[in-house]
């Protein structure tokens, strides 16, 4: 899924062509079957939304109800359609906030118990800022491009919400049905023969479609079975010879509406009729619809990719819906936004990629909701009652069965756990478990992830000093009494402490030599919060008491404040020392453990002597020398730099030079700390290349040169010297490789 969209369908009206290539004939025969079949089933979806909000004892005013929901089914499916970053998409109100807005209006409802009608600007109102509330989220997260930040809710939280919406939807379809909501203690009156014939065919559609629409992938299934459910309902009355008003009777038609229209919008005489604290008590629920809403959206924007395959731009997916349901708000329509079957219906299953699905959808719904009184009147409520349950029947067959083959145990527990609690508790509690299982999920998932990259000894990982052969043997006997970690990730109470007890388990361990040193490198760590830095200091305190040292390496200014504040740091700390990379941290404890002389202070042997190691002939050593040139460098003076030609290298007689990756030295990475004996730039001297590092002097040094017009003079003049400083060079070279390799060994073994 996209975070951006560059591509001209995002604006649809940005090419003067655009009108034409919609009214092709190859395009326009499949835009107005998707646009027909879809209108059509948008009026009986977006109906059974209107009852399932006004329903018991807001049944009176259904009417003004499905004037509400037609309003959001023609604004949002326009405004979306023309503005959302993938052509094809369709809007719909949107039936898992449609639960929660019912029992907002119920709880409404029943504090006007004498007289429920009073109650209806407060609802209306309710619903308005409801989903003006919504649209403003919509459209902050996709302004400031948050979407991706629905992606960090727990799946199976997200598994949960929605199953418990199927149990809702099935119970609200039972109350448009019935007028009472489905349970176990309802269960006997249910059976009885005058309920029975109002919930049972509804029940068979909804099974019917469930069955049909998860065997068969065809468009025209949904359109026949409603049209074969009616013929059938109205062949049925004519059997039995009932009447139109006996079935609006017996509870299987929808009432008559009253004279003054389907829609009422909101106007500045009802504000005054509003009971704003009712309001204000329903803010839980709003919250909750919120974040359901955000929830939903991303599912089906995802949904929508795969059966398009197509990358969708969800920052701009939610800013469609976001100024979509702004403006439907304002009017006092219900929350809409994008749909997932409507979308797959028209513009995968017919094949209609054009943004005039969605208005030829909004035009058929304005007709009906302008001239379509009578003719809404006629659908069977049980036709209605049936969608509604095909979809809540829908939600919980994907997650309280199918769930049971595709997630973890675990995870379909968390599912069951929180569609239980929405259940019999309600939505608001199934919520709050769902937040708590999320953070607990959280806690549990990153206590699981290991907190140490890996885990290292100085006797295999050593620093990048060059030292003398006594003095690496040593550090190989001795290096195991030097304990690295590289740590990674966020440090909470749960990593800490494992760090903590794997550390306790090495002290412990007497195969191995004690420990001396506990270095932890922290260039992979995000953070710490206080129970780490907590742990921090108990660690020391534990190292302080068996004199071991602690090394932290690589800290970045907010963990340093952090440790410093929690007096883990401390001035002239005896047993805490701090270094800006892990190098010069192993480098210490190396100087520490082997007791020598620092590197820095000059060596007395001159450059002939050492020659010796590298040519066991004096005389050979001494012509040598010949061609070197002598010289001395103060501490920050550049031996060469990245990017120059490497026309020379150098043999250190006395003094220190650091090598580092790249041009700057506050910016880059050490690779070798060279002192007397070693040869500088030998690499790229012989390949004739420019430098790949830089080299500068740490301590006052003293140089030989070996230039390129030298060594040439050099081959021609004693080839047999040239011969051998270049093998004694590959020599060193072959030595520095091989430690490599045993490096890159022990760090795949950790």
């Amino acid at each position: 899924m996209k975070t951006s969209s560059n591509t001209s369908d995002s604006h649809p009206l940005s090419s003067n062509s655009w009108i034409a290539r919609e009214l092709q004939p190859s395009r326009l025969a499949s835009t107005l079957t998707a646009g027909v079949i879809c209108g059509v089933l948008m009026v009986i979806y977006s109906i059974s939304i209107a009852t399932l909000i006004f329903a018991g004892s807001l049944a009176p005013f259904l009417s003004i109800g499905i004037g509400l929901v037609f309003l959001t089914a023609i604004l949002a499916t326009t405004l979306i359609s023309f503005t959302n970053s993938s052509p094809g998409v369709i809007a719909d109100p949107q039936d898992a906030p449609a639960i929660i807005l019912a029992m907002m209006a119920g709880e409404i409802a029943a504090q006007f118990p004498n007289d429920v009608a009073a109650s209806l600007p407060t609802i209306i109102m309710a619903i308005a800022v409801t989903t003006v509330g919504v649209g403003a989220v919509y459209f902050l997260l996709g302004a400031f491009n948050l979407g991706n930040l629905v992606r960090f809710m727990p799946y199976p939280v997200i598994g949960g919400f929605l199953g418990g919406t199927g149990y809702l939807l099935a119970q609200g379809a039972f109350n448009v049905m019935t007028d009472q909501f489905f349970s176990l203690k309802q269960l006997p009156s249910l059976l009885q023969p005058e309920l029975l014939v109002r919930w049972l065919p509804g029940l068979i559609l909804a099974l019917s479609l469930l069955i049909l629409l998860r065997r068969y992938n065809s468009p025209f299934i949904m359109p026949g079975v409603f049209a074969g459910f009616t013929g059938l309902f109205y062949g049925g009355l004519w059997l039995t010879q009932t009447s139109m008003s006996q079935a609006r009777t017996a509870g299987l038609l929808l009432e008559k509406f009253p004279e003054g229209g389907l829609w009422r919008p909101l106007h500045w005489s009802m504000i005054h009729q509003v009971n704003w604290p009712l309001i204000g008590g329903q803010v839980g629920n709003m919250v909750t619809i919120a974040l359901l809403s955000v929830v939903s959206l991303l599912l089906i924007v995802s949904g929508i990719e795969l059966a398009s395959k197509q990358d969708i731009d969800l920052n701009q997916e939610l800013r469609s819906a976001g100024i979509a349901n702004l403006i439907v708000g304002l009017g006092g329509g219900t929350i809409g936004f994008q749909a997932l079957s409507f979308s797959t219906l028209g513009s995968v299953r017919i094949g209609a990629k054009s943004r005039l699905v969605g208005a030829l959808v909004a035009l058929i719904c304005l007709l009906t909701l302008v001239i379509g009184d009578t003719l809404i009147t006629v659908f069977p409520k049980p036709l209605l009652g049936g969608v509604l349950l095909y979809l809540g029947l829908s939600f919980l067959l994907e997650w309280a069965y199918d769930a049971w083959f595709k997630l973890p145990k675990t995870d379909y527990g968390i599912v069951i756990l929180i569609l239980c609690v929405i259940a019999t508790l309600g939505f608001l509690q199934g919520v709050g478990v769902g937040l708590v299982v999320a953070i607990a999920l959280f806690v549990i998932s990153a206590s699981r992830v290991n907190v140490t990259k890996y885990t290292l000894s100085g006797a295999t990982h050593q620093s990048h000093t060059a030292r003398s052969l006594p003095q690496n043997r040593l550090l190989q006997e001795e290096g195991d009494q030097i304990f690295i970690l590289d740590l990674q990730g966020f440090l909470f109470f749960g990593t800490a402490s494992s760090l903590l007890n794997r550390i306790q388990a090495r002290l412990q361990d007497a195969s191995l030599q004690p420990l001396k040193y506990v270095v932890l490198n922290f260039q992979a760590v995000n953070g710490l919060d206080s129970s780490a830095v907590l742990s921090f200091v108990r660690l020391k305190q534990l190292l302080q008491q068996q004199a071991i040292k602690l090394v932290l390496t690589q800290l970045n200014p907010a963990i340093r404040t952090q440790l410093k504040r929690g007096d883990c740091l401390l001035p002239d700390d005896p047993v805490c020392q701090v270094f800006p990379d892990l190098d010069r941290g192993l480098e210490w404890c190396e100087n520490d453990l082997l007791g020598v002389i620092p590197l820095r202070r000059a060596r007395t042997l001159p450059m002939l002597i050492q020659l010796n190691d590298l040519f066991p002939d004096r005389d050979v050593a001494a012509e040598f020398m010949d061609y070197l040139e002598e010289w001395d460098a103060e501490p920050g003076e550049y031996i060469y730099q990245h990017g120059q030609p490497a026309d020379a290298l150098d043999l250190i007689e006395v003094g220190e030079v650091t090598v580092y990756l790249g041009g700057q030295q506050e910016q880059t990475h050490r690779i070798q700390a060279l002192g007397a004996g070693n040869v500088v730039g030998a690499v790229d001297f012989f390949r004739h290349s420019i430098h790949q590092t830089t080299a500068i002097v740490e301590a006052p040094s003293t140089l030989y040169r070996l230039s390129t017009e030298s060594f040439q003079r050099l081959e021609q003049e004693h080839p047999e010297v040239a011969t051998a400083f270049q093998a004694a060079v590959i020599q060193i070279l072959g030595d520095r490789l091989t430690y490599a390799y045993k490096e890159i060994a022990d760090l795949l073994r950790s």
